[in-house]
């Protein structure tokens, strides 16, 4: 691993512990175990970190969705439970992109960066979807992906934030959702 990298393992590590308000490069450069000044030979400064981490919990994403999509399209479609509707490294990022988006309402830089991340995110999105479902057009898969991040992020932020679990009574309610978003997109 280098340098670069094992900032970024901090920087993350940090701002889950802490959260993005509570981690200053202090608290990376003791958690990476190296100097500020290094820090500051890879990174500008804290928006740098964020940019470059929020890149690789994207790309990390989108490879783990990326999966998802290449084995709903060998078995046909999944069965969801509680648990498995969003994978644990999946809810892990969104979570800490949750936590790097309480920010952006202060931040415009932090905002740009965001709203790059979710547009990358929402564009492989779109373009696995019309792989799987080439009639789709791309505006009915948008407006799937908005309800259904809706219905997950509540979920997370149940579970990760409140640290509540998800009742199992859920699961029909969010089966017919997912029934009725596939219906109105004709699938």
């Amino acid at each position: 691993m280098n340098r670069s990298e094992q900032i970024l393992d901090a920087a993350e590590l940090c701002m889950r512990q802490k959260g993005f308000h509570q981690t200053s490069i202090q608290n990376i450069s003791s958690q990476a175990d190296v100097s500020i000044g290094l820090i500051y030979k890879y990174y500008k400064n804290k928006e740098t970190i964020i940019e470059a981490l929020v890149t690789r919990v994207v790309q990390r994403m989108i490879a783990l969705l990326n999966a998802d999509f290449e084995q709903i399209a060998h078995v046909g479609g999944i069965t969801h439970s509680a648990q498995d509707i969003v994978p644990p490294e999946v809810e892990k990022s969104i979570v800490l992109l949750m936590e790097i988006s309480s920010e952006a309402t202060r931040n415009e830089r932090i905002r740009h960066i965001m709203h790059d991340a979710w547009q990358v995110l929402k564009n492989n999105f779109i373009q696995q979807e019309q792989t799987l479902n080439p009639a789709l057009d791309a505006h009915m898969i948008h407006t799937r992906l908005y309800v259904m991040s809706l219905v997950i992020d509540g979920m997370i932020i149940r579970r990760c934030m409140k640290q509540r679990d998800v009742p199992a009574s859920f699961m029909p309610f969010f089966d017919a959702i997912t029934h009725d978003v596939n219906q109105y997109n004709g699938t």
